[in-house]
């Protein structure tokens, strides 16, 4: 009797591990993450008069912030393309150059925020984006060195010595009469979506093409015809301190130079920040139009600043700043401080520049599709921002350098191993 309750237990052990070895098997088949997928299928929507553009090859990257996963696209001939994703939230831009209309290229650019995807969605997650129209420049934001360098002791020294260059990228005379600099608010790059943005009607969140100047307006002076760039010509800006900063700290740069312009006012009176500029610079200071707050620095983020070069159109640029009704608030919030605002057409160049990818843009996309990343670890070794050369467009410029120009930082800038003003 004991055998054949033994032989029995034993039977049903041995079922019970085929049937567990069978789930098993059945659950090893299928892809465990499978309910954990969903299908984006993404349609490009190209601005009025540009419906009948060859859509095939536009480049689309999508972006996982949380974990800096990312995907790289192209669109089909029909303007389409699709990709499976697992749950979550992702940031899409969209870049696409066009074929040149009166010596200007038209690009479209298109980035969206927060797109999220989820099991509560019912099939696939289908969004059409709407493609902004810009177009390439003729002066460019070429590169800009904020993040610093080291003393001979090894500290930092990332505050005094920043500056960014200008170039110009065609191949007629460019101007800077008029041209006016400034940065985007906040000075670093938000960890939540700017207020200055809104839900779409699909959900998606957009940046306001009325962009928040902080702080100050900065202005080139001149007539009109003043201050000239040829064709392949640059300028450099010394956005504090414009002195020689080499004398005590080799890895730093010299910003007294001839023909080199800072961003001075005396009522910034910060002695450490703002020195008289160097003999050099004397007739080569920035108009101060609006100043902002009670700051005694003009500040540029050491981590992930927003600058843009814009010309105020139609209206006198002083007249413009000191009238109320072109300044704003912040929305949402009780502070007294205001914001020039400048339309976005407005805008000759702007680079958003972030040190992480989970940091929030600050520029609608078409100023800049995307962003810049130079991260911490690239932080206090004299390293810049620099653009990159087109190569094809500067052989058929005869060798005079053409820089990428497609409104997406991403595609156009890199990092730059040391600034290019030492060479």
């Amino acid at each position: 009797m004991k055998r054949s309750i033994y032989i029995l237990t034993t039977f049903i052990i041995i079922c019970s591990i085929s049937s567990c070895q069978k789930m098993f098997l059945d659950f090893t088949e299928k892809n465990p993450y499978e309910k954990g997928i969903k299908r984006l299928n993404i349609t490009l929507v190209y601005p009025d008069g540009f419906e009948d553009k060859a859509k095939a090859g536009a480049g689309i990257t999508i972006l996982n912030p949380s974990n800096g996963t990312k995907y790289d696209l192209l669109s089909n001939e029909e303007g389409k393309a699709t990709i499976n994703l697992q749950y979550g939230f992702y940031s899409l831009s969209v870049t696409d150059k066009g074929t040149p209309v009166s010596g200007s290229i038209p690009v479209f650019n298109k980035s969206i925020d927060q797109i999220r995807i989820a099991d509560t969605l019912e099939g696939d997650l289908n969004i059409n984006v709407d493609l902004v129209l810009s177009y390439a420049g003729q002066l460019v934001i070429k590169e800009i060195y904020h993040r610093g360098c080291a003393k001979p002791d090894g500290k930092p020294y990332e505050f005094y010595d920043k500056y960014l260059i200008i170039y110009n990228n065609s191949d007629e005379v460019a101007y800077l009469d008029g041209v006016c600099f400034g940065v985007v608010e906040p000075f670093s790059a938000p960890a939540s979506p700017t207020p200055w943005s809104y839900l779409n009607s699909e959900g998606q969140r957009v940046i306001r093409d009325t962009i928040p100047i902080i702080e100050a307006v900065w202005q080139f002076p001149g007539d009109g015809s003043s201050n000239a760039l040829q064709p392949g010509e640059e300028a450099v800006v010394a956005i504090a301190a414009a002195i020689n900063h080499t004398i005590l700290y080799p890895n730093s740069v010299n910003l007294d130079v001839p023909g080199y312009w800072v961003c001075y006012n005396q009522i910034y009176t910060n002695a450490n920040y703002h020195p008289s500029p160097g003999p050099n610079l004397s007739d080569h200071w920035l108009n101060l139009l609006w100043k902002g707050s009670t700051l005694k620095a003009y500040g540029f983020s050491t981590t992930s600043p927003a600058p843009v070069l814009f010309r105020i159109a139609d209206v006198d640029a002083q007249v413009y700043v000191n009238d109320p009704a072109n300044r704003s608030r912040k929305p949402g919030s009780s502070s007294s401080t205001e914001y020039v605002m400048i339309p976005s057409a407005w805008v000759l160049d702007g680079v958003e520049c972030l040190n992480s990818v989970t940091l929030n843009k600050r520029l609608p996309a078409s100023i800049d599709a995307t962003y810049s990343l130079m991260t911490d670890a690239d932080r206090r070794l004299s390293k810049t921002i620099h653009r990159k050369t087109d190569p094809v467009a500067t052989q058929k410029a005869g060798g005079r350098v053409v820089y990428m120009d497609t409104n997406n930082s991403a595609n156009d800038f890199y990092i730059r191993d040391i600034q290019s003003i030492k060479e």
